[in-house]
């Protein structure tokens, strides 16, 4: 691939305007970003490929991801977008994906926040909010990518006091966390995304996968914080999982899911990811006409 020279991209706020406009358009089109500026060829053979990729996010729920202060200011520096992903084994495999479409972009950074077996039930063995805190000190992001939640379907205890999973006092206590954690990111300045869980192999974790992500996505709304469902880019066309998927763009199939049911390829996570890539690619520097032919 050619290397180009790139414009400045101090013309922040012309580009703000651009991408505030697909981003309301991507609400307004189920919550799939540019979907309804894809060729017709091209968006027919997504819907035959698999089902909607996330469900529609209402009105009430819109943002503006992913501008934000830090990164209008990565924009007026013509600096390296710094991209955080945030989360458990599965922020590790939502890291690899985004690390994979980003890494050879001019434009952008990619880093590591997360860590296997975390979560918000955890606090006692690592607490998210302090780890990330003293992350953010050492080096700074202007983008953060968040997907907690397979190891928190359990009970929760603070203060001495135990709740049982998705009962009132659990739902205010890991509600808090997170919300504590997003509200520490948006103060400095960072733009948030949350991803949820695919669909599960066994039955009854699949149960409790489903409930965590509604969970998440009511939070995520009140937050005002982008949540993608990933749910029907993870499963067949009869709502089942399922570990060989359709890749949407060239309809060839492809493994999606580990041996254990749960996790993902990297592929998949790539696939879950999407929402939220395609949505951060929308900044990426724009490339001059060239006048002619390349030599």
């Amino acid at each position: 691939m050619k290397n180009l020279a790139y414009v400045d991209r101090g013309g922040v706020l012309f580009v703000g305007i651009a991408v505030g406009a697909v981003l309301s358009l991507s609400f307004e089109t189920g919550g799939k970003p540019l979907g309804a500026l894809m060729a017709p060829d091209h968006a027919q053979a997504q819907a035959a490929a698999r089902p909607v990729m996330s469900k529609p996010i209402a009105s009430s729920c819109g943002d503006d991801f992913p501008l934000s202060r830090q990164v209008l200011a990565g924009l007026r520096a013509n600096r390296p977008l710094r991209i955080g992903v945030l989360g458990d084994s599965f922020g590790d495999g939502i890291f690899a994906a985004t690390n994979g479409v980003f890494a050879q972009r001019d434009g952008f950074k990619v880093y590591q926040f997360s860590k296997e077996g975390t979560g918000f039930t955890r606090y006692q063995s690592l607490d998210v909010l302090k780890d990330v805190k003293a992350r953010f000190v050492e080096q700074p992001i202007d983008i953060a990518i968040i997907d907690f939640g397979a190891n928190d379907t359990q009970g929760v205890r603070q203060d001495g006091h135990g709740a049982a999973y998705m009962t009132p006092r659990w739902q205010e206590v890991v509600g808090g966390r997170a919300s504590a954690l997003v509200g520490y990111l948006r103060d400095q300045g960072v733009a948030v995304a949350w991803i949820g869980l695919p669909r599960m192999r066994k039955a009854d974790y699949d149960g409790d996968v489903q409930a965590m992500n509604a969970f998440y996505a009511g939070l995520m709304c009140k937050l005002h914080v982008p949540f993608v469902d990933p749910v029907a880019a993870s499963e067949d066309r009869d709502h089942h999982f399922a570990k060989d998927l359709i890749d949407p763009d060239t309809r060839a199939p492809y493994v999606a899911r580990a041996d254990d049911g749960v996790h993902m390829s990297f592929h998949g996570y790539r696939e879950i990811a999407r929402p939220v890539l395609t949505r951060i690619a929308l900044l990426a520097r724009p490339v001059p006409a060239t006048g002619g032919q390349e030599k």
